[in-house]
């Protein structure tokens, strides 16, 4: 059984420069990700004051 908290690595070590570039991709996209979830936060709460007929635009 593997660590899956260990990202796969190939026969050889991972370069500080990779490491530094695969964690810069990933802080890209959990904050793709994060503004994807307030997007749709958005929306759903705009379609809820609409049905509810809250007053607002």
């Amino acid at each position: 059984m593997t660590d899956k908290s260990e990202p796969p690595r190939g026969s050889q070590e991972e370069t500080v420069k990779q490491k530094s570039e695969r964690l810069k991709a990933a802080r890209l996209q959990a904050e793709q990700n994060k503004e994807a979830r307030i997007e749709w936060a958005n929306r759903k709460a705009a379609a809820r004051r609409k049905v509810l007929g809250d007053g607002k635009p």
